[in-house]
């Protein structure tokens, strides 16, 4: 996302499935860590939400939802909308993996802390980084929100099975190394009949072009056309991957098109290991996607 001129390969950062030794895997999460770290140390720091709301709103999220963020929508870091497929009902038990600063897991605890059914509806956000878990909690606390938050890894989730009705995830995924481990990890935790909705990124099956210095982030990742037939050998149902919005880049609107402040850390903007790549159509090597499937029941 950015105007014109901004290297769209910034908003690219994702993990392809191989094998490789274990110790691969932890130095890739050991680097998100360490580059989510910083944006949770300085979350705190003003953004913009004009910016966020011409986000938000490009990806469908309605003014009723852009209100419950509030002051929080500057800290999104989505690629799409998973409440677009999730539908969270009063009473339900959400969990958001890979939460981040907290602002889809705010937006879910809207819907299943409240209504008739509210007093019963739970939601727990989970992410690698300490310091953006540490951010989306204090938040949380200062809204009044019975939301949790805990460090954890998505491929090894420290939490019971069956327990919730829906998983969502925006934008996180992608970072899972072991993509297989991460949605067999989803479909054990999710209750019989339970439902997902993951937002992530993927390449095309044309793939990465031979030749080129991707970044370690960009040469491990899923493609599209892989994920289908993951979950159904999982054994996930009714699996759909939606790729009705799939584009990498966006236009912001002239009126949101305000000075970044610098005191705020951003994943990759800038970053010289991704300058060579500006010339690259990432709209052509990359899709949003969002994977929706259920737990039989």
């Amino acid at each position: 996302f950015g105007p014109p001129g901004t290297n769209p390969a910034d908003y690219v950062y994702f993990y392809r499935e191989w094998d490789r030794p274990e110790e691969d895997d932890a130095a890739a999460k050991a680097e998100t860590r360490a580059a989510y770290d910083k944006v949770g140390e300085s979350a705190h720091q003003q953004g913009s939400l004009k910016k966020a709301r011409a986000i938000m709103n490009s990806l469908g999220y309605t003014q009723e939802q852009f209100d419950v963020a509030g002051p929080d929508a500057y800290n999104f870091q989505g690629v799409g909308n998973p409440h677009l497929h999730a539908n969270v009902r009063s009473g339900e038990a959400v969990l958001d993996l890979g939460s981040g600063l907290g602002v889809d897991t705010f937006i879910a605890y809207d819907r299943a802390g409240n209504g008739p059914r509210g007093k019963d509806g739970r939601v727990i956000g989970i992410d690698l980084s300490e310091k953006e878990v540490e951010h989306a909690t204090r938040r949380a606390e200062a809204r009044g929100l019975d939301v949790r938050f805990a460090v954890a890894d998505m491929e090894d989730l420290p939490l019971p099975d069956d327990m919730f009705d829906v998983v969502i995830s925006n934008g996180a995924f992608c970072l899972a190394p072991n993509k297989k481990k991460a949605f067999a990890e989803i479909l054990r935790v999710l209750k019989p009949g339970g439902r997902m909705s993951v937002c992530t990124s993927t390449v095309r099956s044309e793939g990465l072009e031979a030749g080129v210095d991707w970044p370690l982030c960009m040469r491990m990742f899923v493609k599209q056309e892989d994920i289908l037939p993951m979950c159904k050998e999982l054994g996930f149902r009714d699996v759909e991957v939606d790729d009705s919005d799939s584009l990498m880049t966006f236009e912001l609107p002239e009126e949101a098109r305000e000075e970044t402040n610098p005191e705020r850390s951003k994943i990759h903007v800038g970053s010289e290991a991704f300058r060579h790549l500006e010339n690259y159509d990432m709209n052509k090597i990359c899709a949003r996607v969002c994977v929706v499937g259920k737990k039989p029941s």
